[in-house]
């Protein structure tokens, strides 16, 4: 039998410095505010030019952990995930990606509702209760036809709601998921707030009459009913398709 070979990989100088910078700060060895060391000082820590540690520290740049102030220094970023996300959600949101929205809300929004009804404080239910009747008499406010920025607004009011509920999960990679998948899910609203826009203005009914699930699926939480607060979500997605 003869031998597996494997080729063997060169890790760039440039490469280990900044790997080893990031284990550094995400180990918490660089704290948020803190100040590295400077691009000479860091130049001889590693045994490397200024030009490799310069190179290291704009990928860390890039990904957002460490920030240059002009003509004081790098200082490390507290990460925000969301941040990261929003600076790169455009280059993966193509139109196959709409297609499997309806497949994601019913799997990860679904489930950080039972989850929220298990673990979510009263105040959070509050917050969610104020974007509910904030976004109420918001559609109340409206006559046809809805403007562009009008459509904005209530696209927000929507994607919020199903975002705080992801929060009061408590589960922070089911959060992050949405927060990967908010730019798919917000054109996927969008395009259901005009359909339903174009229908109530054609018929003449209430906007908020002819949306109430938001208000049906809060209180099916509040009362800890899943199973309906789940038969309502499957409805509202269902019906969105």
């Amino acid at each position: 039998m003869s031998a597996q070979i494997i080729k063997v990989e060169k890790i760039t100088a440039g490469e280990q410095v900044y790997q080893n910078l990031r284990e550094n700060i995400i180990a918490n060895r660089w704290k948020a505010d803190d100040k590295l060391p400077s691009e000479t000082e860091l130049a001889s820590m590693y045994g490397v030019n200024r030009l490799t540690v310069r190179m290291a520290l704009q990928r860390l740049n890039a990904l957002g952990l460490v920030e240059t102030r002009v003509g004081d220094g790098t200082y490390v970023k507290k990460f925000e995930f969301s941040e990261f996300i929003n600076a790169v959600q455009d280059l993966y949101s193509e139109p196959k990606l709409m297609d499997d929205v309806c497949d994601f809300r019913k799997l990860i929004e679904v489930e950080c509702a039972r989850l929220a009804i298990l673990r979510a404080e009263p105040e959070e239910y509050e917050v969610l209760e104020q974007l509910c009747r904030e976004s109420e008499n918001y559609k109340l406010s409206l006559t046809p036809p809805v403007s562009t920025e009008q459509l904005d607004t209530l696209l927000s009011y929507d994607v919020k709601f199903h975002e705080q509920i992801c929060i009061m999960s408590h589960n922070t990679l089911y959060t992050y998921c949405f927060m990967v998948a908010r730019n798919a899910i917000e054109k996927y609203v969008k395009v259901t707030l005009k359909r339903g826009i174009a229908a109530w203005e054609r018929q003449g009914y209430s906007l908020l009459e002819g949306d109430f699930r938001h208000r049906a699926i809060l209180d099916a939480m509040r009362k800890k009913d899943f199973p309906l607060c789940k038969q309502l979500y499957d409805e509202m997605i269902d019906c969105d398709m």
